[in-house]
């Protein structure tokens, strides 16, 4: 028997998208048939069953945040990378709800894995946030005397504000002046 063949990239994408619009409750296998391409015993057979390809989707969004986040820290002046990487929140916000949220909010109490999966996730950003605070406070871009731990957890709270509020009032320039108090907060 010869194996289904097909890009994992593309199809984890497409996925990645039908669960962000509906979350994972409400999307129904056959939308997920329709958004990959795949058969649904192709589906079963790489994912082995829906929550499969879920935890799939999901660690390919969060691997592919990390990656264009940690690119943007990579670049420039540390506090510079931070707004490029709080805009990039807003933009992606605007194009739809951010996927570890959805699922964090409709499923983690019922799964555990899956909670730890996203906490693993949101830890990960915590360290990275911190990492460049820390290059900010060193290069004289933060006072000597800045508290990391707190600008982080400050940035986390922004993050997820933005998230929210983008999705109850997708106003770009309302979010992209609320990205512009968060860094006069951040160098003051």
């Amino acid at each position: 028997m010869r194996s289904a063949e097909f890009n994992r990239e593309t199809v984890l994408r497409n996925a990645m998208e039908a669960f962000r619009a509906k979350g994972y409750a409400k999307t129904t296998m056959q939308e997920l048939v329709a958004a990959t391409g795949l058969h649904p015993g192709s589906l079963y057979a790489a994912f082995g069953n829906k929550r499969g390809l879920l935890l799939a989707a999901v660690d390919h969004y969060i691997a592919s945040k990390r990656a264009s986040r940690r690119d943007l820290f990579a670049q420039g002046e540390p506090l510079a990378a931070i707004e490029a990487f709080l805009r990039q929140v807003v933009s992606d916000t605007l194009g739809g709800c951010c996927l570890v949220t959805r699922t964090l909010v409709e499923l983690a109490e019922q799964d555990e894995e899956l909670r730890l999966r996203l906490k693993g996730s949101y830890g990960e950003l915590e360290a990275d946030l911190a990492a460049v605070l820390e290059q900010a406070r060193a290069g004289g871009q933060l006072g000597s005397d800045a508290a990391i731990t707190t600008l982080t957890a400050f940035l986390l709270v922004s993050i997820q504000g933005l998230v929210t509020v983008g999705q109850c009032r997708p106003e770009p320039e309302l979010l992209g002046n609320v990205v512009s108090q968060i860094m006069a907060a951040l160098r003051a």
